[in-house]
């Protein structure tokens, strides 16, 4: 046996550029660094000074991303990993800059193996991965498929079949892609044995039609659970994982605002999100058990990977969901690394890494979640 570990992580906006068009962009101000926010945006009209604002905008931006990648890079050598699954990274070069100005740092020269595909998103976020040197991949894009390749197979009818908003929005994509990002498909080489994963990162919850982000969902699963069927006779039976922040629940815990004695806040497990979509793209994977959400080993209370501080929500957006023959090779509990989580998150006696802060900096909006399997 071969001891395995995968970590799957969403590193947040990891960038190596300043996007000015949030100056004139509503939706994308919302990723501006909090300290332009509260300085505001360049609009008195003096042209000769904007070359100045935008200075200053960068400065301030470079200083608090600083923090926050060495508190990232702190979240990646606490997982210890084998193989990252990484989702949110501006490109290439940028995957690259951070491992050398701050993974080295804090593992030394240990990823050898690295890999990024653009993708789709309009913003520039993709998904990448990287390995140790003893545990090399393949690596293949699927950004480019279309509804088409859902559309016309028994097997991909049949599940459009379970999920109507996807039926409907897979014949709207049948000539365009799919993916909002990429699945990255990995063929990991683990001593004498390969596993598959699958990287993805889906379409957000919620916006401005959450019917029409649940269907884009539903649709991107079942365009993963396509690839893997065509991959392998008996998909049960094979090694595989599908990685990555799929951006959906079955559950969330709420918490409420009014504080105990102890200090603590009650929480309490809901069935629907502070967004209001009605229903899951896991269905997809989990109803039938042709997947296995690894965490589900865990307390209810410690599946968690994200906080959403609007809605005082606790939720797992972040998954390893393995084929039943890897599940059963899992080795011990499964972990969710919160040190780097901000100290806003209520009921989080965890001890974070030095200079975590109220809101920021903090390693990620998210939380790595490490298994680790014998092969």
């Amino acid at each position: 046996m071969t001891k395995f570990r995968l970590c799957s992580f969403n590193i947040e906006n990891l960038f190596t550029r300043f996007d000015f068009s949030a100056f004139s962009d509503p939706r994308a101000a919302a990723y501006l660094s909090p300290i332009v926010q509260f300085y505001g945006n360049f609009g008195d009209g003096d042209l000769t000074k904007f070359e100045e604002f935008k200075r200053f905008v960068q400065t301030a931006a470079i200083s608090q991303d600083d923090d926050k990648r060495q508190h990232t890079a702190l979240a990646i050598a606490e997982a210890d990993a084998h193989v990252y699954c990484l989702q949110e990274v501006d490109g290439f070069d940028a995957l690259v800059r951070f491992i050398e100005a701050y993974v080295k740092k804090t593992m030394g020269e240990r990823f050898h193996n690295r890999v990024l595909h653009e993708g789709n998103d309009m913003r520039g976020i993709d998904v990448a991965a990287i390995s140790v040197r003893n545990v090399p991949f393949y690596s293949r894009s699927h950004a480019w498929l279309t509804g088409s390749v859902i559309d016309d197979t028994e097997s991909g009818q049949a599940l459009l079949d379970q999920f109507p908003l996807a039926k409907a929005r897979a014949r709207q994509l049948r000539s365009q892609r799919v993916f909002r990002r990429d699945c990255l498909e990995l063929e990991v080489i683990v001593g004498e044995n390969k596993v598959s994963l699958f990287n993805c990162h889906f379409k957000s919850m919620g916006g401005r039609d959450p019917e029409r982000s649940l269907a884009t969902r539903q649709t991107e699963a079942i365009l993963v659970r396509e690839l893997i069927t065509r991959k392998f006779a008996d998909p049960a039976a094979a090694l595989w994982a599908i990685c990555g922040d799929l951006n959906d629940a079955l559950e969330f815990r709420f918490v409420s605002s009014v504080e105990n004695d102890d200090g603590s806040f009650t929480e309490s497990p809901r069935g629907t999100p502070p967004s209001g979509e009605d229903g899951s793209a896991l269905e997809v994977f989990l109803s039938d058990g042709f997947a296995v959400n690894l965490l589900d080993t865990l307390p209810e209370d410690e599946r968690y990977t994200h906080y959403f501080a609007g809605g005082r929500s606790k939720t797992q957006l972040d998954y390893i969901l393995a084929s039943p023959a890897l599940a059963g090779r899992v080795r011990g509990a499964p972990e969710v690394i919160r040190a780097g989580m901000p100290h806003r998150v209520p009921n989080l006696a965890t001890p974070r890494y030095p200079r975590i802060g109220w809101d920021r900096p903090k390693a990620s909006d998210h939380c790595p979640v490490v298994v680790e399997f014998d092969i």
